[in-house]
């Protein structure tokens, strides 16, 4: 199917997001794109396509670890709402800005926080964005810069973390290659820990974050909305349109309760506990070893027993400690819901355009134009671009390797080239075409968690991510080209000099755009920053 439509399978993922950027419509656009490519599959006739497009949406929410994931966000919109009431997350965040004196400070907490969160990127992403948000608007820190560091210090994070929700499906991916070629006499886990060094994107895009917070660097569209937020207190811009647009004001609560920090703690504790309880005991813990569970965990089962978790406990506090009536805390889980209803329907349209156009093959037809032009030196730049352009416009970074593995690893092991950089390649590229996507279901989590607008998020993301982007591919070329295996003063430079001399040149060039770039740069696409 992938031969059959060629370029044209392409064109409902840009469609939608060309659409989305320009327009800043979310939902129309993605829905554009996926009746466009609905309306291809079924033979060019439109009606029958806008029919189709239904049942394709359908087919994507019900699909089942979709659908745990509703629950799961449905679940995180009752937990916020119950928290607001509490008074929790106000109580706490006044602990913490006593000891948090500068902006500086502020944004360092963040990025140090989803860091240490590594268990799972959702969970990461939402305890993160729930603690730091009401902290960052405290220091008039933009919501743009806090979707940015919620973004950047998860996934890539989570991704080489050893202990994740990502890496038993990694070392899956990895070991059905190994059992497939019998020349590759290595174990799964093995090369994925061989991998990690050339995961050039990730590993720079978390130190990024560190270098423009330490040096106070921005630049492209973020400076303009880090310019708003200083001089004019604005964290949004005038027309942005938050993904979530309750705030901790709008639920008022009740006179008689005396907000206690460990209201939100307690909580949000349970839930890394039982998120990380569950993925050991959904794989076979403890029967089998903690790495071994990990790779045949249930994400999704855990991490939605860790939000029913947080959620159970938030209700016996409410109703046993703090004496709040239950039609009011009914009220605040209503709220809660309320939150999440325009990130489901955004999920729930971007999962369908990646459910459309990998059915329109845009995985094999992509790989196919990369093949044609693979040398062995060229094989790790050529699969990352590849796996960057597939994520882009699919919109999942997990569908993406799903997709590259069983082409890249064979072809690599044809050509002689490493399996660990093939595999770093395949792993980093995924990510760094999710992060520029507005359709990938991270991105829109992150937009929901920092309450920020999601188009804005995409245009002041994808600069940085470009950047990235380019730095590790220029380092994927040159540990093609032999320069990893150069001998330098009787040292053989490897990956990690090779990351090295990427981290100087990222630093180099986020001087030259935040120092000598013009001010005034305009938005990648339309963007409410003034």
């Amino acid at each position: 199917m992938a031969a059959e439509y060629g370029i044209i399978s392409l064109l409902p993922a840009l469609l939608a997001i060309v659409m989305t950027l320009v327009s800043r419509q979310v939902l129309l656009s993605l829905f554009t794109g996926i009746w466009i490519g609905a309306t291809i599959l079924v033979g060019w006739n439109p009606i029958e396509g806008a029919a189709h497009s239904l049942q394709m949406v359908i087919n994507s929410v019900t699909a089942s670890f979709n659908s745990k994931l509703l629950l799961f966000t449905f679940l995180s919109g009752a937990m916020l709402g119950m928290i607001f009431l509490s008074g929790g997350m106000s109580a706490l965040a006044q602990r913490i800005i006593s000891r948090i004196q500068t902006r500086k400070q502020a944004e360092l907490g963040t990025g140090i926080l989803g860091m240490l969160i590594f268990v799972d990127s959702y969970a990461s992403t939402m305890i993160t964005g729930s603690v730091m948000r009401p902290i960052t608007d405290q220091f008039d820190i933009s919501r743009e810069k806090l979707a940015y560091l919620l973004d950047s210090t998860t996934s890539p994070v989570v991704s080489v973390a050893v202990v994740s929700t990502w890496v038993g499906f990694e070392v899956g991916l990895i070991r059905d290659q190994i059992n497939s070629i019998s020349s590759i006499d290595q174990s799964a886990f093995m090369v994925f820990l061989q991998s990690i060094p050339f995961r050039f994107y990730s590993l720079l895009a978390v130190t990024l974050v560190f270098i423009l917070i330490v040096m106070d660097w921005d630049f492209g569209p973020m400076k303009q909305a880090e310019k708003r937020a200083k001089e004019e207190g604005k964290v949004l811009g005038d027309d942005a349109d938050p993904l979530i647009e309750t705030r901790e004001e709008d639920i008022d609560t009740p006179d008689h309760v005396d907000p206690r920090w460990w209201y939100f703690a307690v909580p949000i504790v349970s839930l890394v506990a039982v998120t990380g309880f569950g993925l050991l005991y959904s794989g076979g813990w403890p029967s089998k070893a903690p790495v071994e569970a990990l790779k045949g965990a249930a994400t999704a089962d855990a991490i939605l027993w860790g939000v029913f978790s947080a959620c159970a406990l938030l209700l016996a506090i409410l109703v046993g400690h703090a004496r709040v009536e239950l039609e009011e805390v009914s009220d605040s889980i209503f709220e809660g819901f309320k939150m999440v209803m325009f990130p489901v329907a955004v999920l729930s349209l971007a999962w369908t355009i990646g459910s459309v156009s990998e059915a329109l093959g845009v995985g094999p037809y992509v790989v196919s134009i990369s093949q044609g032009i693979i040398t062995a030196p060229m094989l790790p730049a050529v699969v990352f671009i590849s796996a960057a352009i597939i994520s882009f416009a699919i919109g999942t970074s997990w569908g993406t390797m799903g997709i590259m593995f069983p082409v890249a690893v064979p072809l690599a092991v044809q050509l002689g080239a490493p399996l660990p950089g093939a595999t770093g390649a395949i792993l980093t590229g995924s990510l760094f075409g999710d992060h520029c996507s507005p359709i990938s279901d991270t991105t829109v989590m992150s937009s929901m968690f920092a309450g920020a607008d999601h188009v804005d998020h995409v245009n002041t993301q994808i600069p940085y991510a470009l950047l990235c982007g380019v730095v590790a591919t220029g380092l994927f070329l040159a540990g093609g080209y032999g320069v990893s295996s150069l001998t330098v003063f009787g040292y053989t430079v490897g990956p990690l000099v090779l990351l090295v001399a990427g981290v100087a040149a990222l630093f180099v060039a986020a001087y030259y755009l935040s120092e000598h770039a013009d001010v005034n740069v305009p938005t990648t696409f339309g963007s409410s920053s003034d």
